[in-house]
């Protein structure tokens, strides 16, 4: 089972695109210490100033910190772009696959404190009844197994090892 950080979700599951989206969502629904903090961050590594990255449009901030992806002081930061961008974008995906696994919700939003993670044979399950194009499922399930933690990596990094090897076949 392969190790799916945040850093190789944003590059080898996320087209440009994709990816910029993503961590535009970050600058928009990010908490505003981690957005600070990011912003520090930035303007250190890139010898900005704090302002002037503070006053850039959140795509623009997208693109500072993509070129950032390496550095894995940045990874606590791709770790919340990829929640907002998958709350916030995606909830509608999110809701598909928690209907499938019967796990209480709202809107792709967890209602309840305690529940079981789904095991590899769900996952799976899941992924051929929800109607969705495989590349956005990809993403979602290697970020659902980062964020989740342990239960869910063992039931979905497989899956996305399949599917990114071409040998679980999605349209």
């Amino acid at each position: 089972m392969s190790d799916w950080t945040s850093r190789r979700i944003l590059r080898e599951l996320a087209d440009p695109a994709t990816r910029r989206a993503i961590l535009a969502e970050f600058w928009r629904h990010a908490d505003n210490q981690s957005r600070m903090l990011a912003q520090m961050h930035l303007a250190r590594a890139l010898h900005f100033r704090d302002e002037t990255i503070r006053k850039m449009p959140p795509e623009k901030k997208a693109d500072l910190l993509a070129s950032r992806i390496g550095a894995s002081e940045f990874d606590q930061f791709l770790d919340i772009a990829l929640m907002a961008y998958h709350t916030q974008v995606k909830s509608g995906l999110m809701a598909a696959f928690l209907d499938q696994w019967k796990i209480p919700h709202v809107n792709g939003s967890i209602e309840v404190d305690d529940y079981p993670a789904p095991n590899e044979a769900q996952v799976r399950e899941a992924v051929a009844a929800v109607e969705q194009p495989k590349e956005d499922v990809r993403l979602y399930l290697a970020a659902a197994g980062l964020l989740m933690g342990d239960d869910w990596r063992a039931a979905t990094w497989p899956v996305v090892d399949e599917m990114a090897s071409g040998e679980l076949a999605k349209e």
